[in-house]
């Protein structure tokens, strides 16, 4: 090598285990640029599916050689022109292969191959087996290739995000606001609203008592555009809110009609009073609605949920995307009286 090249002894080399070896070589070797740049967890990935695949039976070996060259490699050498392959992409793969290759054992000990493949086999193996996605991603390939009959795989599953508020601990905390007496009401019916109907504390302190309306043993309230029916252990807090509210402190005339007035005449409530009542129950609000928007799109069109609690349609829709929403029925809110 001339001056300045990289170079490497053989007792450097020998000191190190085989693979970081090779990979200690190769890394110094293109950096050199005695090879050509390549991306290396790819070639990786290759030099590993051989060996996986020569490990095999010649007949699950020819299957497998064509489905990794045409069915992952093709891709993954398309997508590498323009963002190497990841750890986190070459850990997937060589994972996949070994759960195939489980997956063609399996079929080996039912006495079936892919050609005699039948849909009740492939349920019945289903039914035993999780995380196999790329067993079925394996097996529409091979109808793609009239390897098998048309059998039908289960479909994939998307994966939910955790919610950053389980909804048993929306639930738990609505319980106990609706129990807590210490708290002032007019913090305890916002908290409450924070938590059924994902509201923010700052639109909350804001509401008019013309958003309220009562219609016989009906309360409903309007955030939105569609006045929504409050369950009663909130509606029964309400009413009893504004009686007392207008027993202690009358209506001032000409004033903003502020459902939770504050201290000061023709103001509303301040938002961080609300929050230091409900701090005790470890209330937090911003994380406590979004969890609760996730909750509500599940079962509710996105575009009725916008409606209703009055936030931004493209935000419904974004929490809808982000869960995988599929909605079906409207939730039923509780409608139990506190302690049922």
């Amino acid at each position: 090598m001339a001056t300045g090249e990289a170079r490497i002894s053989h007792s450097t080399l020998d000191t190190l285990p085989l693979s970081p070896r090779v990979q200690y070589l190769r890394h110094m070797l293109i950096s050199a640029e005695t090879l050509p740049a390549i991306d290396v967890r790819l070639n990786d990935l290759e030099i590993l599916a051989a060996a996986v695949i020569d490990g095999l039976p010649a007949h699950h070996a020819g299957i497998i050689s064509q489905y990794f060259r045409w069915g992952v490699l093709r891709k993954i050498r398309q997508r590498s022109a323009s963002k190497p392959l990841t750890a986190g992409m070459f850990s997937a793969r060589s994972s996949e292969l070994r759960k195939i290759a489980a997956f063609l054992a399996w079929l080996d000990g039912q006495g079936v191959d892919l050609a005699s493949l039948d849909q009740g086999t492939v349920d019945h193996f289903f039914a035993h087996h999780r995380s196999q996605v790329a067993v079925i991603t394996f097996l529409k390939w091979a109808i793609q290739q009239q390897l098998t009959a048309p059998i039908t795989p289960p479909r994939r599953q998307q994966a939910r995000p955790a919610p950053s508020v389980q909804e048993d601990t929306i639930w738990h905390k609505v319980d106990e606001l609706l129990d807590d007496e210490s708290i002032p009401p007019g913090s305890r019916i916002i908290g409450l609203l924070v938590l059924v109907f994902a509201q923010r504390i700052s639109d909350c302190v804001r509401l008019r008592r013309s958003a309220v309306s009562e219609d016989g043993a009906t309360t409903s309230i309007i955030f939105g555009r569609t006045p929504l029916t409050l369950p009663d252990p909130i509606a029964g807090l309400l009413r009893r809110y504004i009686r007392e509210l207008d027993r202690d402190r009358p209506f001032v005339r000409g004033g903003p009609d502020w459902l939770f007035p504050g201290t000061t005449p023709h103001l509303h409530v301040s938002e961080a009073i609300v929050a230091l009542h409900l701090a005790p129950h470890k209330i937090h609000a911003r994380r406590s609605q979004h969890a609760r928007i996730d909750q509500l799109v599940q079962t509710v069109p996105a575009s009725v949920v916008a409606d209703t609690l009055g936030i931004n349609v493209n935000t419904a829709i974004r929490h809808a995307a982000r869960t995988n929403a599929r909605w079906g029925d409207y939730p039923e809110l509780r409608s139990s009286p506190p302690g049922e």
